[in-house]
């Protein structure tokens, strides 16, 4: 969006935020401004040409304590609705852990085995300083191996290195 234009992007911020949040999420299969108000937002354009709903909206005059009585009933189901939301949430958060796992594969390393460590680069997602910098560094002793799936390495002259690295990080070495 910044490319298409050119640095004026802060113009079309509004229009942007607004289909943001009138738009339907995935995760929760409801728009923000319905969880948060009850209903649908109106946009600009059923305004200009008005739709059903907004012409049903202009044409009742009414009293506040009408309009109040008209409103809890949304308002109770409102509750549902965001409980309904909850359950979405959790059934999405589930599958994306799912998918994950799916991907990931479970590195187990056990004391005195030997592993290459991820250089810093690649652990941080940075370029490499060269073309031909190595990938991984080692190898290592595994020293110390927890239950949470951190190690702490050691070199093979015994010197401990400060921080412990978590297990993707790490890979097997064959001598």
């Amino acid at each position: 969006m910044v490319n298409e234009y050119e640095g004026g992007w802060n113009e079309h911020l509004l229009e942007t935020l607004w289909s943001y949040r009138s738009s339907k999420k995935t995760a929760t299969g409801f728009s923000p401004s319905f969880l948060v108000y009850g209903t649908e937002a109106i946009s600009p354009v059923e305004l200009l040409v008005p739709t059903p709903r907004v012409i049903h909206g202009q044409e009742i005059e009414m009293s506040a304590a009408t309009y109040v009585e008209c409103k809890v009933p949304d308002l109770e189901t409102l509750e549902e609705v965001r409980n309904l939301t909850l359950g979405r949430i959790q059934w999405y958060q589930q599958q994306m852990t799912n998918a994950y796992n799916k991907v990931m594969k479970a590195r187990t390393f056990v004391m005195g085995q030997m592993v290459l460590k991820a250089a810093d680069h690649m652990r941080r997602n940075l370029s490499a300083p060269s073309k031909f910098a190595p990938s991984w560094e080692g190898p290592y002793l595994v020293g110390e191996a927890n239950d949470s799936g951190y190690y702490r390495l050691s070199t093979a002259d015994g010197k401990v290195l400060a921080e412990p690295i978590n297990g993707k990080w790490l890979m097997m070495y064959y001598a």
